[in-house]
């Protein structure tokens, strides 16, 4: 099992946090994710899966949920 940190900006609130983490948790591979919410800046997503994720799968998932970005 691996864990990936991703930095995503656009998170505001607990609400996003249960948006991102449901949206992440629909991905095949991911069994968990945890999230440290930053309200000023990039927050860190912790994701926990059977296969490494891309960046671009991150965003792809978080697509039509949110202004969220996932900064390289």
């Amino acid at each position: 099992m691996a864990e990936q940190t991703f930095s995503v900006d656009g998170l505001h609130c607990q609400g996003c946090v249960d948006t991102i983490t449901t949206a992440l948790t629909a991905l095949r591979p991911v069994s968990a994710v945890r999230i440290e919410l930053n309200t000023e800046g990039a927050s860190a997503v912790h994701v926990s899966s059977n296969s490494e994720l891309s960046p671009q799968q991150v965003q792809a998932a978080l697509k039509g949920e949110g202004n969220f970005t996932v900064l390289a």
